[in-house]
């Protein structure tokens, strides 16, 4: 069986290194000039050409005026770009008792060093504590925003890029997904920074912060920003920060959200979350790994380490004292890193069983047949030590959790599988377990006729976060019951009865079960349907974004009208008139939904328009006389009708 990629990774694979920067001696690389003003494409930071980017580098420890350990200066800047840099981020603390507060001079000059060194920068809006970006002790963001973007437009610099709230938080240990309030936060706040930026520079990539110190990425399709005029052109990205050495167990939520949103690694360092107790290098490389496109949507994810300076923290790239003398382990890392250049890779599985759907009947995904290819291929999988005794925060002692029969099942894979109940006199349906933040499967079926299908999955009675997405092929999967696209890809799957927590007696039971229609909490207009745009090979992945109670078993539902192949060939029709028509104007019906393309004589694709079944639609195309050939593509095969054009 051949491997199977996402359309995205061989796109990717085949543009990466594409302008040929010499990393051997990365000082003479002009990366603004290669890549022009970066925008987005789907969720990916690409060139202004369209190319996929990612940048890498250092995020400065703020103004040196400031602290004594932290160096800012032209040199340093080339120095950063000498060991392979292509950005840096210029972190402007806000509020942590500094005596010199914002310097918007400080700002510009970081500014123009990058423009000098020919790298991108990152403009960073430093807010830690109070958490809220919306307190009092940050009402400078609107001056600050104004000048130093009204100073990027001055300059016309192409080069700069915004973070808007460093880290917003609500400061209490918890799982991420516990914090939805603090999302309410850093909206309210950012409708209010977005349109000053948008004003005066309108195309600008903006990084927006997400709960809990840059940690749920979830929130961001779950309750998407609204996008108004007055910043409808920004490329909005959001922020994630990871610190290696002890939160290992929230890599899988930004592995499985890059199928989802654009997402940038604006700070994340070896050490923990403290900034000191050592460097994790294994750590490392397993975030370096998902970040360079080991992730659910291959998307190469741009990164900043924290952070640039001597203070004598794990954390630090270099040895305390010991600026341009003493490169740290983190920094000696960090370094090595760089200067591989481009080295990246994908999610890469293979079948484990043909799974078919033939788009007629219910289907039941067989939950146990994951893709093979393992961790960070067919699946992502972090087992606590409660689950799984004897493992570490680098999850190298995993175990199917779910196995509770003793069968042993792919001994030598641990995603945790095991059976919905097998005393029930329910149905008893293979089922995933000791489901954690960020943990995803991929499941690979052969579709037999394209389009969109209901779905249900089979839930038990135990109350938890319980908050998923689907992707298909590595992008977004569910479109809405009219067929269109929605911002809104988080959903939520309710207990079966009504459900309860620990200590809530017969209401809390894992063995209980029924079917449910999951739903979003933030749009409950939206009946879901899952999107197969051609017939043929897909991989599915089920994205679990928070712990999750249980999943007992996932049904695609069937159209019995969709009839038997045969009968969807037989049942093809296309209509097409006028014909002969006036500069290529027509209209066009087809019964099943289709991808019309048009062509020339020489064989040329000169329009594409996708087309809904039994909708007629209209084509306008201005084309000189001659011969064309109208093909339409649907899940019943190809067809083709001569169209002459007067």
């Amino acid at each position: 069986m051949k491997k199977i990629f996402t359309l995205i990774s061989l796109l990717l694979v085949y543009l990466q290194g594409f302008a040929g920067f010499d990393y051997s001696n990365p000082s003479n690389n002009d990366y603004i000039g290669a890549w022009g003003r970066l925008k987005l494409v789907g969720n990916q930071l690409c060139s202004e050409s369209g190319e996929p980017i990612q940048l890498r580098g250092w995020s400065t420890f703020g103004y040196s005026g400031e602290f004594g350990k932290a160096f800012d200066d032209q040199s340093d800047f080339d120095k950063m770009k000498s060991y392979g840099a292509n950005f840096a981020r210029i972190a402007q603390y806000i509020n942590e008792g500094w005596t010199y507060g914002v310097r918007t001079d400080w700002v510009k000059n970081c500014i123009d060093y990058c423009a000098n060194a020919k790298i991108y920068c990152l403009v960073d809006w430093h807010i830690l504590k109070p958490g809220n970006p919306n307190d009092g002790a940050y009402n400078g963001y609107n001056n600050f925003f104004n000048e130093i973007t009204s100073y990027v437009k001055q300059k016309g610099y192409k080069h700069v890029l915004y973070e808007i709230c460093n880290e917003p938080n609500d400061d209490v240990e918890g799982a991420p997904a516990e914090f939805d309030y603090v999302w309410d936060w850093i909206k309210e706040y950012a409708y209010k920074v977005l349109p000053i930026i948008g004003q005066a520079d309108p195309d600008a990539v903006v990084m927006v912060g997400t709960p809990q110190w840059d940690q749920d990425l979830t929130r961001a399709f779950q309750d998407p920003l609204e996008i108004k005029d007055s910043y409808k052109n920004l490329q909005i990205m959001y922020s994630f920060h990871h610190y290696a050495g002890d939160q290992q167990r929230y890599l899988g939520i930004l592995s499985g959200a890059a199928a989802f949103v654009p997402i940038f690694i604006t700070e994340w360092g070896l050490s923990s979350h403290t900034g000191d107790t050592g460097v994790d290098t294994k750590a490392g490389d397993h975030m370096l790994k998902v970040a360079n496109g080991k992730n659910l949507g291959g998307q190469l994810i741009s990164w900043a380490n924290w952070s640039w300076c001597d203070k004598g923290e794990s954390s630090a790239t270099w040895n305390g004292g010991q600026y341009g003398n003493s490169l740290s382990a983190s920094g000696n890392y960090i370094t090595g890193e760089l200067r591989k250049g481009d080295h990246f890779s994908y999610c890469e599985s293979t079948p484990y069983i043909q799974q078919e759907f033939d788009g007629v009947n219910d289907f039941l995904l067989d939950l146990s047949a994951y893709d093979k290819g393992g961790q960070d291929n067919g699946y992502f999988d972090y087992d606590e030590d409660w689950a799984c005794s004897g493992n570490n925060l680098n999850n190298e002692h995993p175990c199917n959790a779910g196995d509770t029969k003793n069968e042993n099942f792919r001994s030598d894979e641990y995603f945790d599988v095991g059976y919905t109940d097998e005393t029930s006199t329910d149905p008893v349906y293979k089922s995933l377990g000791y489901i954690g933040n960020g943990e995803w499967v991929r499941y690979t079926i052969e579709v037999k006729i394209a389009g969109d299908y209901e779905f249900e999955l089979y839930s038990c009675n135990f109350s938890d976060f319980n908050t998923f997405a689907i992707a298909v092929d590595g992008k977004p999967g569910l479109v809405t019951e009219n067929g269109e696209s929605t911002p809104f890809q988080a959903l939520y799957l309710t207990p079966c009865q009504g459900g309860g927590t620990v200590g809530d007696g017969a209401n809390s039971d894992y063995h209980k079960w029924g079917w449910v229609k999951p739903t979003s909490e933030y749009n409950s207009n939206i009946n879901y349907r899952i999107h197969f745009d051609k017939a043929g090979t897909h991989t599915i992945a089920i994205a679990f974004m928070t712990s999750f109670a249980g999943l007992g078993s996932f049904k695609i539902k069937g159209k019995p009208e969709n009839g038997t192949e045969l009968d969807l060939i037989k049942n093809n029709k296309v209509s097409l008139w006028p014909n002969p028509s006036e500069n290529g104007s027509f209209n066009l019906t087809v019964t099943l939904d289709s991808k019309v393309k048009v062509l020339n004589a020489q064989g040329a694709c000169v329009y594409t328009q996708d087309v809904k079944a039994d909708k007629e639609a209209q084509f306008a195309l201005n084309l000189p006389a001659g011969i064309y050939a109208v093909v339409v593509e649907n899940a019943a095969g190809t067809t083709s009708q001569k169209l002459m054009v007067k």
